[in-house]
């Protein structure tokens, strides 16, 4: 008996991708298992060009040939546009975010117009574009999931929007900017800014183009997302003030500051906050450690939650987006879209 297949298009084989891939090579059976639905490669994107696939692709042979730089010997070279327009698939955007987040927009109304769903750990789009592109998504009756795009591998939409349905989210306080908050306790050790940057490139933590990250502009972007999303806003990053860590920061006496994402709810406004604040002893955020992602939100009837990881980096987020994909794979299978 045929089995039910889906096909995905991967954009962007880094440190996310790659992990993606080595997921749905060393995991595939149970994936199939759990959402009654193979999960096939249909195309591929990496900064070579962009390929369709015209036979079917492992996803170690495709982490194969982007290892030797290839990728577009596995099949037909292609478009972005063609990437698409291929009617029934999943878009999973693991790329590197543009600045402003056009690029990704117009990939993402394409793809919807074609009848694909998105799954992205690209925070940018998101930031930048969130109602236009939610606006189409639900015009078109297509799905779009962000897991992966605020804390990693720290379950966080799928958990509150499937545990805690009863619940209204009045405050998000959270660490969900890694490099930043790593960068500044190496810098409380004594390390220079540089060094600092250095050895998070050196622990996976850090991309080669750091300074979204530690200027704060992610921090903001994450914020931006979780005010949408959880909120019920339409934010832009021209509504967030933010700071972050540079080669200025005097990171002497400031064993009590972190980057956070702080969103709280006062009657019908919502304030939102990114950037280095000073906590009090015994916060909770404090208790986190170098390599940990983790937030509290207080909900109106499910409590004060606190969820975080251990250690969080391109494995965990890539495991995120793979909830993501089989979440979809599951509405598919079960003819919900």
């Amino acid at each position: 008996m045929q089995r039910n297949s889906i096909s995905i298009y991967v954009q962007g084989i880094g440190s996310v991708g790659r992990n993606f891939l080595s997921i749905l090579a060393d995991e595939g059976k149970l994936i199939s298992e759990r959402t009654g639905m193979d999960i096939v490669l249909g195309g591929a994107t990496d900064r070579t060009g962009s390929v369709i696939f015209s036979k079917p692709v492992a996803p170690a042979d495709l982490l194969k040939a982007k290892l030797s730089g290839n990728i577009l010997s596995l099949g037909k070279e292609v478009t972005s546009r063609e990437m698409t327009e291929n009617e029934g698939g999943i878009l999973v955007d693991m790329s590197s975010a543009s600045r402003d987040g056009s690029r990704e927009l117009q990939m993402y109304l394409s793809a919807m117009k074609n009848g694909m769903d998105i799954v992205t750990a690209n925070k940018s789009p998101l930031a930048n574009h969130w109602k236009q592109i939610m606006d189409n998504a639900s015009a078109g009756r297509r799905m779009v999931l962000y897991e992966a795009t605020v804390a990693g591998g720290v379950p966080l939409f799928s958990l509150l929007g499937g545990s805690c349905g009863p619940s209204t989210v009045n405050e998000f306080r959270g660490i969900v900017s890694l490099t930043a908050n790593f960068v500044l306790k190496q810098m409380r050790e004594g390390k220079t800014f540089m060094d600092a940057v250095a050895e998070a490139q050196k622990r996976g933590i850090a991309e080669t183009n750091f300074r979204d990250d530690t200027d704060g502009l992610d921090g903001a972007r994450k914020t931006v997302i979780l005010a949408n999303a959880l909120f019920g806003k339409n934010m832009t990053l021209k509504d967030i003030k933010t700071s972050g860590v540079s080669e200025s920061t005097d990171a002497k006496g400031m064993d009590r500051y972190r980057l956070i994402a702080e969103i709280t709810r006062s009657g019908n406004e919502v304030h939102a906050f990114s950037g280095l604040r000073n906590l009090d002893d015994g916060d909770y955020l404090l208790s986190l450690g170098e390599m940990s992602l983790g937030y509290e939100v207080n909900t109106s009837r499910n409590g004060r939650l606190r969820i975080h990881s251990v250690s969080d980096g391109p494995g965990e987020t890539a495991a995120a987006v793979m909830n993501d994909v089989m979440l979809l794979a599951k509405e598919k299978f079960q003819g919900k879209c």
